[in-house]
């Protein structure tokens, strides 16, 4: 039990630590060194990364301690670890627990004692003992990392995060706030001046000596210093800024740690429950909001913004704010609340010519960090599917300067670059956040892509298409004029409906030098000019075609009803079908989908994307594609009886039929696997090298072919910001989500007499919200040429419905080039609706009226 008179005497005053930065220990250096008559002596001078917000700090070599002029963190150059721990106590969460408990004791004992007479000064008194425990456990950082961390039978300590939530819980429920507001204070004097070394060598983890800054960084009410909670009581702007200090220094710290000890950051955010994970990523992604906020007030104000926020920034109150009485520009948080409850929306927050300048942000290290952080969890989403990548997005990135920041990255990347798929490298490495000398920014927001919404990435791309294009253009232009003949600016692709892949693939053998140009289609024999309509048409035929069961290019898993390479195919160079050219077809249609924004209707497992995209593929990629097979393998793994071989009676090999059923294929799974038994010690590299032969090897060839299709046409650097789940909506879109008739009715244009509340309109909507979810995708692929709703959501699609004429009996129009339905102004909604079936479900080809 801990007794209360513990935390009732006075603590001892410590000496005042000298904080020094070069500047003032020069000065004094030079005055000892004219005093002493050494002022020839040159002092030694090194360089330190601050620990916090990354700097570079010059010092001189014998200090101990300096000071960063930029984030006003103290860092210590020696090591003092040992010393700390001798010198301060090391409470435990019952100790915590007892305090309370005691103090709760004496608030009762007080109300009983004093009855009417009980004041809110008796209240404070009561919890004293709890703010004198709370100061001495953050008086040192081991003091903070013994309790917050726990041992369960004998195993290292790790980090409790339930014990953290019970401590915060616990502090949150008491009838005072003085010992809440001591956390706060005490957490921010303990990140400003931790007295500890942080960073000692690259090459070793020190993460078991960061658990004190995930305990702080988990305080729940950090996120009220960034947004306004309508539902609990506003908090003072001076304990707003102290929330703030606090997530400052929490996420800097975080963010600035070395590879090694990222790898176990990683494991640890691994653990974190969904809605915890959740949360965490929700609050580091509303600190750039906030960051992003501080640049528009700034604008605004004409005002640069470096440093961090003051207090005006949080208060308007003249009463906290007597320099600026009359300000009338938003505090911060409140900035952000409206961003968010409007999500972002440039027609109700920003002019629509609103850009951040990469100048604005690209030295900014608190956006920096956030960022930086903010990578971790994803990797740790991409690996254990915590989130969906969406709940990354910044929503405030829409109004970036995409040019400018995807130039930057795109010349940076191209020195650095070493391989073709997306690499961070220079964001875990070589991100260095201090004030540049040249014009270049320290980073770009391309440098985290998983935090720009797929419409600026789909921006970026489409300006980096239209380049390209606008250069084949010029150099058509150029040849033509040199060689005095005409050079098409224009992929045209010219094919007969019935020989649709042989004739497609005979023009893309012809241009295969013309693949960026802008693609042009026409079908022989039909009358249309394509303004996106025919190319539609195209790309939906020539995939049923490639898809065709009997070319054997592509079989459907029964398992998962996915479609995935034929693995019969491996020796494709004997085929008679030519399966290598089909291969390549179909990699430049699925490139030259991306390029001209079609939607397709194809239905692959998340692993091709990956292999695309370059991301390794892990088991659940292979449970996706062979749910059955995965739950059978991991039956064996899990068999722990003697008798294993002679139950399951398996070599290192794999068996397995072409897509027809003909011939058997027996392949070795490793060197002599035929004679290779799979035992209790080894199934685990069985079921390693299983899964590699159906998800790698087995389609290594045809998926090669299949892969240089591909890159010939998307080649740009753009590419590289998607990431698998990204290009699988691109190329995909969405089937999962449902039609929202609403949104799509906000944005809908009307032409030719029509209007939003005309009678046959007010029927369409009716008959439209209706139909069932088959119905709906029908009637979507009947004006659009495709059933699946955009990367970017539906209300991107620009709909329109126009008046044909009169009453009559003839069918509804579409114009898949426009996303346009042509309607007559049928005498009742049952016609309207018996037409619309028809004209949905008999619809094929091109005509004229």
């Amino acid at each position: 039990m801990v007794k209360l008179a513990v935390f009732r005497r006075k603590t001892k005053k410590t000496e005042r630590e000298v904080e020094l930065t070069f500047e003032s220990h020069a000065q004094q250096a030079r005055k000892g060194a004219i005093h002493n008559g050494n002022s020839g002596k040159q002092e030694k001078v090194s360089t330190t990364s601050c620990c916090c917000c990354g700097a570079l700090l010059k010092h001189p070599h014998v200090e101990h301690k300096l000071k960063c002029m930029r984030c006003h963190t103290t860092v210590e150059l020696t090591s003092t670890g040992e010393k700390d721990v001798k010198k301060h106590h090391l409470w435990s969460f019952q100790d915590f627990e007892d305090v309370i408990s005691a103090c709760n004791d004496e608030l009762k004992r007080k109300r009983e004692t004093l009855g009417a007479g009980f004041q809110k000064c008796h209240l404070r008194d009561a919890f004293v003992p709890l703010e004198k425990f709370l100061e001495s456990l953050f008086s040192s950082v081991a003091s903070l990392n013994s309790f917050c961390t726990s041992s369960h039978n004998g195993s290292h300590p790790r980090y409790d995060s339930e014990k953290i939530s019970s401590f915060y819980a616990a502090i949150l429920k008491l009838p005072t706030k003085k010992p809440f507001y001591k956390v706060l204070i005490c957490s921010n004097d303990r990140l400003r001046k931790p007295r500890i070394k942080m960073f000692e060598d690259n090459a070793v983890s020190y993460f078991k000596e960061l658990s004190w800054i995930l305990m702080i960084l988990e305080n729940p009410l950090l996120r009220q210093s960034l947004k306004f909670d309508q539902t609990s009581k506003p908090l003072t702007p001076p304990i707003r800024a102290l929330q703030y200090e606090v997530l400052k220094r929490s996420i800097g710290y975080l963010a600035l740690i070395n590879d090694s000890t990222g790898k176990e950051l990683i494991g640890h955010l691994a653990h974190l429950g969904f809605r915890r994970f959740d949360e965490q990523v929700d609050l580091l992604n509303l600190y750039l909001s906030f960051h992003f906020s501080r640049i528009i007030r700034k604008r605004a104000r004409t005002e640069a913004c470096f440093g961090s926020p003051d207090l005006e920034e949080f208060c308007s109150d003249s009463k906290y704010n007597a320099s600026n009485p009359d300000d009338d520009f938003e505090t911060i948080p409140r900035m952000v609340t409206r961003f968010l409850t409007n999500n972002g929306r440039s027609e109700q927050n920003l002019p629509a010519n609103f850009k951040f300048h990469l100048s604005d942000y690209g030295n900014d290290w608190h956006i920096g960090t956030a960022s930086r952080l903010l990578y971790f969890y994803y990797l740790v989403s991409q690996r254990k599917y915590k989130c969906p990548v969406s709940r990354f997005y910044n929503m405030l990135s829409d109004y970036l300067d995409y040019k400018k920041d995807y130039e930057q990255w795109r010349s940076k990347s191209k020195t650095n670059a070493k391989s073709g798929s997306i690499s961070f490298v220079d964001t875990l490495d070589g991100l260095v956040l201090s004030t540049g000398q040249n014009s270049e920014t320290q980073f770009t927001m391309c440098q985290f892509p998983f935090l720009m919404t797929m419409g600026i990435k789909i921006s970026i791309m489409e300006y980096e298409i239209r380049k390209e294009m606008e250069h084949n253009a010029e150099q058509a232009f150029l040849k033509a004029l040199d060689k005095k003949k005409v050079v098409d600016v224009y992929l045209r692709i010219t094919i007969r409906r019935d020989h649709v892949a042989e004739d497609s693939l005979r023009c893309i053998e012809s241009h295969r030098s013309d693949l960026g140009k802008c693609l042009r289609v026409e079908f022989i024999n039909e009358p249309g000019i394509d303004a996106g309509g025919l190319r539609k048409e195209w790309f939906s035929l020539l995939t049923k075609e490639l898809f065709n069961p009997n070319n054997g290019l592509f079989t459907v898993v029964e398992e998962s009803r996915f479609s995935w390479f034929n693995m019969a195919y491996e020796n494709f160079e004997s085929s008679p079908d030519n399966a290598s050219k089909l291969y390549y077809l179909f990699g430049v249609v699925l490139g030259l989908a991306i390029y001209n924004g079609t939607i397709l209707d194809v239905c692959f497992p998340r692993a091709l994307y990956k292999k695309l995209c370059g991301e390794p593929l892990i088991r659940s990629d292979y449970f996706e594609l062979y749910p059955e097979s995965g739950r059978n393998l991991m039956k064996m793994i899990d068999y722990k009886n003697d008798d294993f071989e002679d139950v399951f009676c398996l070599n290192f090999e794999v068996t397995y039929t072409d897509s027809w059923g003909v011939k058997v294929h027996r392949k070795e799974l490793c060197s002599d696997g035929s004679n290779k038994q799979v035992t209790r010690e080894n199934c685990h590299e069985y079921v390693r090298l299983w899964m590699d032969f159906h998800l790698n090897r087995a389609i290594a060839n045809s998926f090669e072919v299949f892969l240089q299709g591909f890159r010939r046409v998307v080649k740009g650097d753009a590419f590289r910001l998607f990431n698998a789940a990204e290009v699988e909506l691109l190329l995909c879109g969405s089937r999962d989500k449902e039609i929202d008739v609403n949104t799509l009715k906000s944005v809908t244009k009307y032409a030719n007499g029509l209007a939003s509340n005309s009678r046959v309109v007010s029927w369409f909507w009716s008959i439209f919200d209706e139909f069932d979810s088959n119905e709906k995708r029908k009637l979507l692929e009947f004006v659009t040429g495709s059933d699946r709703i955009p990367a970017t959501g539906i209300s991107t699609i620009p709909f329109k419905l126009s008046r044909l004429g009169n009453d009559c009996n003839n069918l509804p129009l579409a114009h898949t080039c426009f996303n346009e339905l042509c309607i007559y102004d049928y005498s009742d909604s049952a016609k309207l609706k018996g037409k619309l079936l028809i004209a949905m479900y008999e619809s094929e080809g091109y005509g004229f009226r």
